[in-house]
């Protein structure tokens, strides 16, 4: 193992479904709890726009979601935000920088170590559920309008209160976002342009189009489960929450003396047009990224005890 190109993880954060932490979301995960729950009114009234009929137009046949609770509930002082500007801004934002803060505190990591550093903040994002309910209740313009719904200031902002010289990347590639976040800051890292990386992925959900949109696709599950590799798949369920990792070459973790979780290594391809429609996965592309996925980190295929899919 080269410990100037491995990457290892010295600190995690998570709020999730049924967990605001790293301790409660290894509590769920060991008692196999299920945090999907139906949609309340306070995101917004299914009821009106629910019909099961998947072929209904303008409609969704999803009432079910995995959701967080007290989504506008932080303290906004604490991350420098007013009451005033609080109001506006997206709850991703609270989400990822309570959830960075959990994850550099769980790291042993002081913000005055940080100030000044060479560190860079990749976060992955898709949705824009806040942005959208913003517009469409004709929210009056003010001058942190653009800043609390912009999705480039979910990374912008932890680089702002740190005061973090690295880059500050909000990437957007749906499903796999927070995926090609950790990969590419842990290509920054390889190549030397990081001192340490943040690195993770947001989701919140508010929007009913969203919903509609992916019904009308047939992409989402009226069940609210994955069904992945089975024959019962019938589309995704839809969740929200936050996830953060600081992650650092194995070699400057070692010598800082770092809590180290354990190294990862990255790798991604593309489809290409080897299936359609362009959402649909090539599974000759998958087998081959699987393959090199092995060969580059050195990893025997039969060590493999676990294995997380998405799927549909």
């Amino acid at each position: 193992m080269d410990e100037d190109t491995t990457i290892a993880i010295v600190g995690i954060g998570c709020i999730f479904p049924g967990a605001n932490n790293i301790e409660e979301f290894w509590r769920v995960l060991l008692n196999g709890e299920d945090h999907v729950v139906n949609i309340p009114n306070e995101r917004f009234n299914v009821d009106a726009f629910y019909d099961p009929d998947p072929e209904s137009p303008r409609k969704t046949y999803v009432r079910k979601a995995g959701l967080v609770k007290s989504f506008d509930e932080w303290d906004n002082k604490f991350f420098g935000i007013s009451d005033k500007e609080a109001e506006l801004v997206d709850p991703q934002q609270r989400f990822v920088l309570e959830t960075v803060h959990m994850a550099l505190e769980d790291g042993g990591i002081i913000s005055e170590k940080l100030n000044g550093s060479e560190t860079g903040v990749y976060i992955g994002a898709m949705n824009h559920d806040w942005d959208c309910l913003l517009r469409s209740a004709k929210q009056s313009t003010t001058n942190t309008t653009v800043t609390a719904a912009d999705t480039s200031i979910l990374s912008a902002r932890v680089s702002y209160f740190y005061n973090l010289l690295g880059p500050a990347i909000t990437i957007e590639t749906a499903c796999s976002s927070s995926m090609v976040a950790i990969h590419t800051a842990s290509q920054a890292l390889r190549n030397g342009e990081l001192s340490m990386a943040i690195a993770g992925g947001v989701s919140f959900i508010l929007d009913p189009q969203s919903f509609i949109s992916l019904s009308t696709a047939k992409m989402v599950s009226p069940t609210g489960k994955c069904h992945t590799f089975s024959k019962d798949a019938d589309g995704y369920a839809r969740g929200e929450g936050c996830g953060i990792v600081i992650l650092k070459r194995l070699a400057d973790a070692i010598r800082d003396k770092n809590k180290i979780w354990g190294t990862i290594f990255t790798c991604l391809n593309q489809d290409g047009h080897l299936s359609s429609p362009i959402t649909s996965p090539s599974g000759e592309q998958q087998g081959k990224l699987v393959e090199t996925t092995y060969r580059k980190s050195n990893v025997p295929p039969g060590s493999v005890q676990y294995i997380e899919a998405h799927g549909k």
